[in-house]
């Protein structure tokens, strides 16, 4: 198994096993329908040329709990923002006094790049 296709199972496993562990206090009772990454579909060219690269995880539609910001562990609110040169993360303090942190799983290169190449299409190939 992959280290990308072991890290979507990680992280779908933890967010099930958090999602069942909730209450019903701060959780919607609507499951919403996603795609992680919808940008990820590619043609037939594209495919044969740069590979598959398991774009049909990241386009495939999962089902995902609606997690209400305002309400859950007595309301959260954002404490630091930060994230590396590719990942995107946000800190929050609960109401509750705990700590939590969310962080994307999609990676933008575009830091990554030199200056010079980041509004090209070198982006989108490394991506």
């Amino acid at each position: 198994m992959t280290r990308i296709r072991l890290a979507l199972l990680v992280v779908l496993a933890v967010a099930c096993r958090e999602a069942g562990a909730q209450t019903g206090a701060g959780v919607s009772p609507d499951t919403l329908t996603v795609a992680p990454g919808p940008q990820y579909s590619a043609g037939f060219f594209h495919r044969v040329f740069l590979g598959d690269h398991y774009r049909d995880l990241w386009t495939m539609p999962i089902p995902a709990v609606e997690l209400d910001l305002a309400s859950f562990a007595g309301g959260l609110e954002v404490t630091q923002r930060g994230g590396g040169e590719q990942t995107k993360s946000l800190r929050f303090k609960g109401g509750d006094g705990r700590q939590y942190q969310f962080r994307s799983i999609d990676k933008d290169p575009t830091l990554a790049l030199p200056p010079p190449l980041r509004k090209t299409a070198a982006r989108d190939i490394v991506r």
